[in-house]
């Protein structure tokens, strides 16, 4: 019989998987700012390659790594969420939780609050719902811990603000018909302050899954996002705001910037409703003054 950890145990049974696994997130960490490849990994850590895979591709299940188009792997929102946890509040969500309350109580629908986990991708942090209204479901996007990839055209309150680099990067990465547009778009959103996402939930989550599809060809990543870009118009410009015109949102987001203005965060507030263009400005208003908030905190 095999002897088991106890109080009157002399000592543990080894656990060589549980080992591998721990060896393998040390390696991903290691590599911070210069994400590791799965070839990096076997190298470093001299584990068999289908070992690493298959561990690689269990934890990125999990979230707790997240594995890139470009065959790079790093930590993933799982793993930080879990981190953040057991440190303690961040200074990010302990800033903007009072923005975030007040945010809700103000529009009376769901905010989240968002930050970057990495150059590529964001993740939710939390979120706050008006008092008696559901928590949003278990697959939602706007479920703490789900990664959301840094792809055009969402994302762009994290952005609009980036250096010149980064959101040249970020327009690359659009369907060349969107780029223009995009273009315009981002420096619009600079200069009165938050996005507006007028495509569905039904875009944003075919977008999302697509950056996500190691397997998938790219061609067909790139002619499905065309499609997509074909089928929704990318956020509004200011002469597509008139005050008497019905316009409609998904999403409204703000930057979150820290004492440098570096963006650190979003303050996202979902109105998923029509309205005429002077009412979604001052939603948006509201949602950009929450933001500021949360930054001077």
């Amino acid at each position: 019989m095999s002897q088991t950890l106890g109080a009157g145990s002399p000592r543990r049974q080894p656990s060589p998987p549980t080992r591998r696994v721990a060896v393998v997130l040390d390696c991903v960490i290691s590599f911070a700012g210069h994400p590791p490849t799965l070839a990096d990994i076997v190298r470093e850590t001299a584990l068999p390659r289908a070992t690493v895979h298959a561990i690689v591709a269990e934890l990125a299940d999990l979230g707790w790594l997240t594995r890139h188009d470009d065959l790079t792997i790093t930590v993933g929102p799982a793993f930080l969420s879990t981190a953040r946890t057991a440190i303690g509040d961040d200074s990010l969500a302990v800033a903007a939780r009072p923005a975030l309350t007040r945010l809700v109580a103000d529009t009376g629908v769901i905010a989240f609050l968002a930050r970057p986990v990495d150059d590529r991708t964001i993740t939710v942090v939390e979120y706050a719902t008006p008092e008696g209204a559901a928590a949003p479901a278990t697959d939602s996007w706007a479920q703490p811990g789900r990664p959301i990839r840094l792809h055009p055209p969402i994302c762009r309150e994290f952005v609009a603000w980036a250096d010149g680099t980064v959101r040249d990067e970020w327009l690359a990465r659009a369907p060349e018909g969107d780029r223009a547009r995009l273009r315009d778009v981002l420096a619009e959103i600079a200069d009165r302050g938050y996005s507006i996402e007028r495509i569905t939930d039904g875009h944003r989550t075919v977008i999302d899954t697509l950056a996500g599809l190691d397997t998938v060809p790219a061609e067909l990543r790139d002619r499905v996002r065309d499609l997509l870009g074909e089928l929704s118009t990318i956020d509004y410009l200011a002469g597509e705001l008139a005050d008497d015109a019905e316009v409609g949102a998904v999403t409204i987001g703000a930057p979150i910037t820290d004492g440098t203005g570096r963006v650190v965060g979003a303050l996202v507030s979902c109105p998923h409703t029509t309205m005429d263009g002077r009412e979604l400005k001052r939603w948006g208003e509201l949602v950009a003054d929450a933001a500021r908030s949360a930054s001077h905190r």
